[in-house]
């Protein structure tokens, strides 16, 4: 009987009920995460109060430098990560569809893979000094071998009698990749843009922390330098609530998009059952 009853609610009433459990969730995790702070504001001796931090914060903006140099970390970052993700997906497809350039690829990914983000920072240093370059490739390098991982591990769950027989017929490839292998790749695409977000940002951070005189990092830098941990602690601060406002606002609602046919045959298969 629940099960029925389940299956007969509307799609709006699911949609509401979803994202109010969104919600809850995102306001216990900020609560969480002041009550940590808080206990680390009481044990540590140094560690500045979510107030002072905001305080300064506020102090940042009024002077203009909070939205300047927010604004430059992210031109950078978006710049990297279009690179990323243009470079990262057709590598991707090349070895989700070709065995030679998966056994070429594979190793070379796997070792991007495990380099962190600090080191790809401090090689981008020595190699392009302080400018805006060394930040823009430390985020492309540091979030193209996510997005290839993941696209190559989509490209390679297409059917491949799918694909064969298009070329049987004589479908040209431009048509199979656009109407075959990308919705295939499509609710990976978000997944590795996730991933590559997470990583390029860290990246980001660091290249304006080791290699910039502008940006977030290198703003975080400048408080540290000078021995004001409420300025340091401000910008990480925006540093993180960027990254959480974008999967909550931007990637979520984008992945709920991309895989919505999973949702719509959810009520099919409760009735089947």
């Amino acid at each position: 009987m629940s099960t029925t009853t389940a299956s007969t609610i509307p799609s709006w009433q699911r949609h509401l009920r979803a994202q109010g459990s969104s919600a809850v969730a995102t306001i216990a995790a900020v609560l969480s995460i002041l009550a940590v702070w808080q206990v680390a504001v009481v044990v540590g001796n140094r560690v500045p109060s979510p107030t002072q931090s905001i305080d300064r914060l506020v102090s940042e903006a009024a002077i203009g430098e909070l939205w300047h140099n927010l604004a430059i970390s992210m031109n950078r970052f978006l710049l990297g990560l279009v690179l990323a993700l243009v470079v990262g997906t057709a590598i991707g497809v090349l070895m989700g569809q070709s065995k030679l350039a998966d056994l070429a690829l594979s190793d070379l990914n796997a070792a991007a893979l495990a380099i962190p983000a600090v080191i790809w920072a401090l090689l981008t240093t020595m190699w392009f000094g302080f400018g805006w370059l060394t930040s823009v490739v430390t985020v492309f390098l540091s979030g193209v071998p996510f997005v290839v991982v993941n696209i190559a591990k989509a490209t390679r769950a297409v059917p491949a009698d799918l694909v064969l027989m298009s070329r049987a017929f004589g479908v040209p490839r431009a048509k199979v990749l656009r109407h075959i292998v990308a919705p295939a790749v499509a609710g990976s695409t978000v997944a590795a843009v996730r991933f590559a977000i997470m990583s390029a940002w860290n990246g980001l951070l660091l290249a304006e922390w080791f290699g910039a005189t502008s940006g977030v990092g290198w703003r975080s830098r400048y408080w540290y330098d000078a021995n004001q941990l409420d300025g340091f602690f401000a910008w990480v601060l925006v540093f993180i609530l960027l990254l959480v406002f974008a999967d909550l606002l931007i990637l979520g609602p984008i992945e709920r998009y991309v895989s919505r046919w999973r949702t719509a045959q959810q009520p099919l298969r409760t009735r089947k059952k």
